[in-house]
């Protein structure tokens, strides 16, 4: 109930600061800031980890048993988002796209991404896999901002990256890479076309 308590307490502030008593749907504005509260409540207030992310019946339980009010707010009743799809359990991908875009601070996690949209968490959180690479998908996420006036279609470099960077983490340890993780990334935005 204390946990309840506090994310009910996180979500009634952010419907306050951003006015979404009266709106009709919520989006990724609403994604990031609840996902910034719940990273930061489960995080720090209960030692949350990400060995205990990895767990599909940590985030069925908040969703079905601690905050589904929240979750329906959100997605509605459809069950993928609570319980049925692993890859779309919405607190589990809204947790994991703010733990790989972490920077340090709430503030500066929101400026890094604030550009962005849920289909760049459907692409990253998603997409399917050996699991998350955190420094390898932080820096996507860094480098990704530079592409904000890319001449092509930025959602399809993005997914051409990432497909990329799927099949390259088979074979590569990006830290190897000459220039290491920083220098592997910059090279799946150039051969996925991200300097045409």
């Amino acid at each position: 109930m204390d946990l309840r308590h506090k994310l009910i307490t996180a979500r009634n502030e952010i419907f306050d600061n951003y006015n979404l008593d009266n709106s009709e749907s919520l989006g990724y504005s609403f994604d990031v800031a609840f996902g910034l509260k719940l990273h930061d409540i489960l995080c720090d207030d209960i030692g949350f980890t990400a060995r205990v992310a990895n767990s599909d019946d940590v985030w069925n339980f908040l969703s079905i048993r601690v905050i589904p009010d929240i979750v329906h707010a959100r997605h509605g009743k459809q069950p993928d988002y609570y319980y049925r799809k692993s890859r779309r359990t919405w607190l589990k991908v809204i947790w994991w796209y703010i733990h790989l875009a972490w920077t340090g601070d709430a503030k500066s996690t929101a400026d890094l991404i604030k550009s962005y949209t849920t289909d760049t968490i459907m692409q990253m959180i998603e997409r399917p896999g050996l699991g998350y690479y955190t420094n390898v998908y932080h820096e996507i996420l860094t480098q990704y901002r530079n592409y904000d006036n890319y001449v092509g279609d930025n959602r399809m470099l993005f997914r051409r990256v990432l497909i990329l960077n799927t099949a390259r983490l088979l074979t590569t340890s990006p830290e190897l890479v000459e220039g290491g993780v920083k220098g592997y990334v910059e090279r799946l935005f150039r051969d996925a076309g991200g300097n045409e």
